[in-house]
């Protein structure tokens, strides 16, 4: 039988013969053949030759999956993925449900900040407990909510300029749009042992609104405890591995519901002095309660921010 007259047999891979390889392109569905001309020196095609094509075929393969895995990482873009050599195009598409932004201040706006509650907030003493839940009590001298005017107090009109400025920035970032802001209120929260802030949400003058809240002083009993977003040991046998924390929750899913493959819709947040977060209004939020000494003091700052929508949209690409 000539080479010409030659049927090749059927095989998964390929077929070896005098005339050459047929060889199956997974990948690409198409059936590639290698002659002997192809080969260096035009040599018969033998079975080194045909384990020298498989191990490039292998390695292209895993040069492949390679690629794959390297543009899943586009996940968080929900971009679609370029054309890889398997022919399959993957794009995850995260289902946003809030936003949150973090600040980090210089230790200078911090002390100037705690200077002032010192010296004026806290001598003032204006109670603004009355449209607050929170269960600030436990320290009968010193536990409270205070007033912290953004109008005719130097220190305040400056800050409140800061965080509708802030307050721009998170809707740009969030919606892409424009808008106006304004300050609705804000005001200070002096914790100590046993005090805590239950489940709650804020509201603004306006339908659009954003609160904010910044860590000023942490006592050591919750410095010392671990970062839930860095290494988080749970919460069995009664660890108080939250305690003093800030609790988001933008749903009805715990940790239990990600074995079902149900996003997390719950976070603890660890405070640190300095630290500043900004979420929509509606977003539900608590403080647990600490145990520390007697005079271990957790101050925070919060804040109500007025959202206007501009009618331009942001032109993302500029």
């Amino acid at each position: 039988m000539t080479e010409d007259t030659k049927k090749p047999q059927p095989t998964v891979e390929a077929d070896i013969g005098m005339g050459g390889i047929d060889k199956f392109n997974s990948e690409t569905g198409v059936s590639e053949i290698i002659r002997p001309s192809e080969m260096d020196d035009n040599k018969p095609f033998t079975i080194d030759d045909y384990n020298a094509q498989m191990k490039v075929a292998q390695d292209k393969r895993e040069q492949g999956e390679k690629i794959m895995s390297e543009e899943t990482q586009q996940v968080d873009k929900g971009e679609p993925v370029p054309e890889n050599p398997g022919g399959i195009e993957i794009a995850m598409r995260p289902k946003l449900a809030v936003y949150i932004m973090k600040c980090q201040f210089p230790n200078e706006i911090t002390t100037e900040l705690n200077e002032h509650i010192e010296k004026v907030i806290i001598p003032n003493n204006v109670d603004h407990s009355e449209g607050l839940v929170g269960q600030i009590r436990q320290n009968k001298e010193k536990s409270a909510q205070l007033t912290f005017p953004h109008k005719g107090d130097e220190v305040g009109e400056m800050f409140s300029g800061v965080l509708e400025k802030l307050a721009k920035e998170y809707v740009a970032k969030s919606l892409s749009m424009e808008c106006e802001t304004s300050m609705n209120s804000m005001w200070t929260v002096h914790s100590y042992s046993g005090d805590y802030n239950p489940l709650h949400d804020h509201g603004t003058e306006t339908p659009m609104g954003v609160s904010c809240i910044m860590y000023l002083d942490v006592p050591r009993c919750i410095q010392t405890l671990d970062n839930p977003s860095e290494e988080f040991g749970g919460l069995n046998g009664a660890s108080g591995a939250v305690d003093g924390f800030t609790y988001l929750t933008w749903g009805s899913n715990g940790m239990r519901d990600v074995n079902m493959m149900r996003p997390v819709t719950e976070e603890y947040v660890k405070p640190e002095a300095g630290t500043l977060i900004m979420f929509p209004s509606w977003l539900r939020h608590g403080v647990m309660p600490f145990f520390g000494k007697e005079d271990d003091e957790r101050r925070t700052f919060s804040a109500n921010i007025n959202i206007t929508l501009g009618e331009k949209l942001m032109d993302t690409e500029s």
